[in-house]
């Protein structure tokens, strides 16, 4: 799987999503972060950890938040986030989970996994740390529509607001790369799907019609939901 264009260290990325917490949730897009965390938060079962987790955002969709487990690699983002979902957040890498084996019942991440230096160690942990038939649920920008993300650089530029915070332009990963690395992990890829063809709340109903005809492929999210095969 690709690694950052700008080859930063985890650590690195840590400083940045330190440095940008209080801004996050000012400068990110309400309606498409809502979407995307929807979308990963309807396929958790059982106990879950959501790691990458930013300001909340999945976390909060989940019936019962507070039998989750909240993580971000910036203090920052989660302390925000323990604050709005009323929970514990913990930090640490993802690369690192500080779990057992075989604890939690789903792993969720959002938009994290091509921030990671190496996202290959990310999957093999979370498929430890997954119960036998737990899932994996994540979600990365569709590559082919990355021309959004550099339009959306320019629109920053020129003072637009809620158009995130610059990231570093990473390099996001195709969708056969993401089924390789999860199937090399281990992982039995059960689902993939898209969502958010057009960003704006006012095209919602236009967005939910066009992820059930073969357009949904311009989705902005490619969502991937994986199972960690049940023990024999």
């Amino acid at each position: 799987m690709s690694v950052p264009a700008r080859t930063l260290s985890n650590r690195d990325v840590a400083a940045l999503f330190e440095e940008a917490s209080a801004i996050y949730d000012r400068q990110s897009n309400p309606y498409t972060t809502a979407r995307r965390a929807e979308a990963l938060a309807c396929q958790a079962q059982g106990l879950t950890l959501e790691v990458g987790g930013g300001t909340g955002a999945v976390t909060a969709r989940l019936g019962d938040r507070c039998r989750a487990i909240h993580s971000d690699i910036a203090p920052g983002m989660c302390r925000i986030a323990a604050r709005k979902l009323g929970c514990s957040s913990v930090c640490f890498d993802a690369e690192a989970l500080p779990l057992g084996d075989g604890q939690v019942d789903t792993v969720l991440s959002a938009e994290m996994i091509y921030y990671l230096a190496r996202p290959q160690r990310f999957l093999r942990e979370a498929y430890r740390a997954l119960r036998p038939g737990g899932r994996l649920v994540l979600s990365s920008t569709n590559p082919t529509m990355s021309f959004l993300d550099r339009g959306r650089a320019m629109l920053r530029k020129l003072g637009f607001r809620r158009m995130f915070f610059e990231d570093g332009a990473p390099t996001f990963p195709s969708r056969a790369q993401i089924e390789r690395e999860l199937l090399e992990a281990g992982f039995v890829v059960e689902r993939i799907s898209y969502a958010v063809v057009l960003p704006f709340a006012f095209c919602d109903a236009l967005n939910r019609l066009l992820e059930r005809t073969p357009l949904r492929r311009l989705g902005l999210f490619v969502i991937v939901t994986a199972r960690k095969p049940a023990a024999r």
